[in-house]
């Protein structure tokens, strides 16, 4: 599964963060081993033959790390900032073959506008079983505010109708999504289901929010 969520997360086809997942493995010196104690001391070439005895017998230990896949150098979580490591369990939940009902929160929280459209994608083979599909057909109940995911989803509807679907890139229909609008009253909560139609446009108008205040801003 490694290789899959490295394809995701630094592959040119997925998020391209130019970040992966890696293993690392250390060799363990206690303290206060032999091995220890014989630095310590200064070794001579008659404490070769030790050494070589007691590093045979050294532990290992593996750690999970995340590689910059370009300087082929390995970063913290806290250098690349939050929203690469944010993105790595996302990955793995989408992936992970394992049916049922999987929610997400605001995937988009610090991650660039780029890499959200990349999440709108993942979402699809999350949810969409075939050859293509790296998931089992789970289902996504997915809380955002991004426009970016959204857009990406509606242009693959778009893409699926007409035909124009990029190689490797899984079909979505209107069937296949459903966006509720969920809005605060004073006295309750209200959900309301937006339909979207073939042409990946939506049929009923948003409340509020969203897309007016873009294109207020742009026209």
């Amino acid at each position: 599964m490694l290789s899959e969520v490295n394809a995701w997360l630094s592959g040119e086809d997925g998020l391209g963060t130019n970040y992966e997942i890696a293993k690392s493995e250390y060799l363990e010196i206690p303290v206060s081993s032999r091995i220890d104690q014989l630095f310590k001391r200064g070794i001579n070439e008659d404490d070769i033959g030790e050494l070589q005895e007691e590093f045979q017998k050294l532990g290992t230990r593996t750690e999970i790390v995340l590689r910059d896949a370009v300087k082929f150098i390995n970063v913290a979580p806290s250098d690349v900032g939050f929203g690469i490591s944010q993105m790595i369990p996302v990955i793995v939940a989408c992936l992970r073959d394992r049916d049922g009902i999987l929610a997400i929160e605001q995937p988009e929280l610090h991650i660039h506008p780029a890499i959200q459209v990349g999440v709108g994608d993942l979402f699809i083979h999350a949810v969409m079983p075939g050859e293509q599909s790296f998931g089992s057909g789970k289902t996504l109940l997915v809380e955002t505010h991004s426009e970016h995911i959204m857009l990406r989803l509606l242009r693959r509807v778009r893409e699926t109708t007409e035909g124009q679907l990029p190689p490797g890139v899984i079909s979505l229909t209107p069937s296949d999504l459903s966006v509720i609008y969920v809005e605060s009253t004073p006295d309750d909560v209200l959900f309301r289901q937006l339909r979207v139609d073939s042409d990946g446009d939506f049929a009923d108008r948003w409340p509020n929010g969203f897309f007016a205040e873009r294109a207020e801003e742009l026209f």
